[in-house]
């Protein structure tokens, strides 16, 4: 049984590492293909005067979905903003119950971010983008991936903290003894 939960543990890493390696090499492609776009768009307006008619429309969809894949990213890394410099400072029973706060707080904002986008997305499908073709629709679809993707790496951020907590590194942190 042991061995079993092992094996499960081996390939849920593996999985999660192969998820943010790619994660993290599509936000990069997409941020590449967003500057060749609006590199050649621009040249083609002001060099050759003639501008593409996706000029506007492609890169706006593409920046979108970079954005949300690299806020899952550094959702999965632990790299958003926050300031800490308070919670350092706090004895580690109180930042636990300030972290576990702001925990939920991210997951409520997820979950209520996933649940009303679906109307969006069932009511741009049918909209097209004018010089695409694309369904407005593709600039939503992306929201509910990186808040299932978070939501997913915000429980390990909770389960990091409270391992944080149980081993002291808090407590070292904040110059006190474990609380």
């Amino acid at each position: 049984m042991a061995h079993a939960r092992g094996a499960i543990n081996d390939l849920l890493t593996s999985f999660d590492r192969w998820a943010d390696r790619f994660l993290y090499f599509a936000s990069a492609l997409l941020l590449m293909l967003l500057t060749g776009l609006v590199i050649y768009t621009v040249i083609a307006r002001y060099v050759f005067n003639s501008s593409p008619l996706w000029g506007e429309e492609a890169p706006r969809v593409i920046f979108i979905w970079m954005s949300y894949l690299g806020v899952a990213v550094a959702t999965r890394r632990g790299q958003n903003l926050r300031v800490t410099f308070l919670l350092d400072k706090m004895a580690p029973r109180l930042r636990l119950i300030l972290e576990m706060f702001m925990h939920a707080m991210v997951v409520i904002m997820l979950v209520v971010l996933f649940w009303y986008v679906w109307p969006i997305i069932r009511l741009t499908s049918t909209m097209i983008m004018l010089s695409t073709g694309w369904p407005h629709s593709v600039s939503y679809i992306p929201l509910p991936i990186a808040c299932a993707l978070m939501l997913v790496y915000q429980g390990k951020l909770v389960a990091r903290s409270l391992r944080e907590y149980r081993d002291g590194t808090w407590a070292r942190l904040a110059g006190k003894g474990a609380a």
